[in-house]
């Protein structure tokens, strides 16, 4: 028997061993505790094995003493470990996984505290094997695209969910119409776990992905199902015209798991590679790292709880919703799998361009005015640029003219001293400074004289009459200061 329920995929069986279980009055009170649906599939079947190995049952079970139950809790470990996969990889038929056995006991733990049995379980912890790494990896694009090539309507909503938002399996069955709602850019706001407390977040899933479930739930309609905002999103599939099409039920999270498989193997992935829920997870991961996604929010759209002291976040915050909207969006291009969708991503990208044509007339304008502002200005720096180069023109001519006029002032002056000497010479020959009656004082008070040079030639100066009576008066008192 425990080889046959480990190996089994058949989710009948495991409501078989549930039911099974149930009829024991020391589990009834157990089983109305445990939360999650898949807790309610896993315990019950953990605690099967457990009393089917040891040959007993759960009402005797909590009859034993406490070093009775511990001895075969030792015992069942001491089992499962030698069965156990103690490598990476996938196990094989018949094995389980190290790293699964603690899963194995969870039941059994779970059980016994219910009935205030206390087992050291710290030290019975130290019998597992040491935990191993895994090979298995996340889905790829192509390999998503595969899988949805094989898959009808119902099951391409499910792998897209899981691969656009990064829900656990677990998460879709208590997923209602209610808990979607459609956002601008037909993103869809995904509340996961809406009716806990505790588990409850939010995330988002691509239009790709929403487009695919608006078209599930439209079949859906028109099949004659009625559908309102409490009906689950993804439900069990049905015939046509079957009476089940207004009686729902949500799948279980083993049933989903089973047809994952089933679509892996028809499209020939690699399953050993590859866990059919989990992968999908690990790709939308994989997507919000590589897309820069902000940590924080990565984590809260998993469902993973962060510190209250690094990051507060109210989901009912308008402002928190869109700033978790704004971190999806860079993660949207690597989250959608079909190509169309991409092509209508850039169509729409290219629609938005075009409504802003408005804005780069505007911008146009906006340059022309800068251009004809700068060329107003460029010919105000060129008008300044002549003025100057007028300026210093003026000032290089007025400079030339003033060195000229110095140039004849100094040689006006330096004739000046020329006639003088001139006039040394001749009041020098006049001892007694007679000037002669042919002397003329003209307007200037300038006095004419006319002599003959050395070269017998006829020359006239004119003196300003106060220079020649100082030079004829210094004659007359030292003439022989004129030699």
């Amino acid at each position: 028997m425990l080889r046959l329920i480990v190996e089994s995929n058949r989710p009948a069986l495991y409501m078989n061993v549930a039911e099974s279980i149930f009829q024991y009055e020391s589990c009834k009170l157990w089983m109305d505790g445990l939360k999650s649906n898949s807790t309610k599939i896993a315990y019950p079947i953990h605690l099967s094995l457990f009393h089917r190995f040891n040959h007993t049952n759960p009402d005797e079970l909590i009859r034993l003493k406490p070093d009775q139950l511990k001895e075969m809790v030792i015992k069942y470990v001491l089992y499962l470990k030698k069965k156990s996969k103690n490598t990476a990889g996938k196990p094989k038929r018949g094995e389980i996984s190290a790293n699964s056995i603690k899963t194995y006991i969870a039941g059994i733990k779970s059980f016994l505290n219910e009935h205030e049995i206390s087992l050291p379980w710290k030290k019975i912890a130290r019998l597992y094997p040491e935990e191993v790494t895994n090979d298995y990896r996340s889905y790829t694009r192509h390999e998503i695209s595969k899988l949805l090539s094989m898959a009808d309507l119902r099951d391409r909503c499910i792998i897209l969910l899981m691969a656009s938002s990064g829900i656990r399996v677990g998460a879709i069955p208590s997923l209602t119409i209610k808990s979607l709602k459609k956002l601008d850019e037909g993103l869809g706001l995904l509340t996961v776990y809406g009716e806990s407390k505790k588990s409850r977040y939010v995330t988002l899933i691509t239009p790709e992905c929403m487009s695919s479930i608006e078209e599930h739930l439209e079949s859906r309609r028109k099949r004659g199902e009625k559908l309102n905002e409490r009906s689950y999103l993804i439900r069990d599939k049905y015939a046509l015209y079957s009476k089940r099409i207004n009686s729902p039920v949500s799948p279980t999270e083993t049933a989903i798991n089973v047809q994952i498989r089933h679509l892996i193997r028809k499209a020939g992935l690699p399953f050993d590679e590859l866990q059919p829920d989990h992968a999908a997870r690990k790709f939308f991961n994989t997507a919000l790292v590589n897309s820069k996604v902000d940590r924080m929010f990565k984590e809260l759209m998993m469902g993973r709880s962060v510190r209250l002291d690094e990051f507060y976040y109210d989901e009912n915050s308008v402002e928190s919703r869109k700033q978790i909207m704004l971190e999806y969006m860079k993660a949207v291009n690597a989250l959608t799998i079909n190509n169309e969708f991409r092509l209508h991503k850039q169509i729409a990208d290219y629609e938005d361009k075009l409504k802003n044509v408005p804005k780069v007339e505007q911008l146009q304008e906006q340059l022309t005015s800068r251009i004809v502002e700068q060329d107003s200005i460029k010919k105000t720096v060129e008008k300044l640029q002549r003025e100057k180069e007028l300026q210093d023109q003026y000032h290089r001519e007025r400079e030339t003219e003033m060195i000229q006029k110095m140039e004849e002032l100094r040689s006006d002056m330096n004739g000046h001293y020329e006639i003088l000497a001139i006039a040394k010479k001749i009041v020098s020959r006049n001892h007694n400074g007679f000037l002669g009656e042919e002397s003329i004082l003209d307007s200037r008070r300038r006095v004419t004289l006319e002599f003959v040079d050395d070269d017998n030639k006829m020359k006239t100066v004119k003196i300003p009459i106060d220079d020649f009576e100082i030079l004829n008066g210094s004659a007359k008192e030292n003439p022989e200061s004129f030699y």
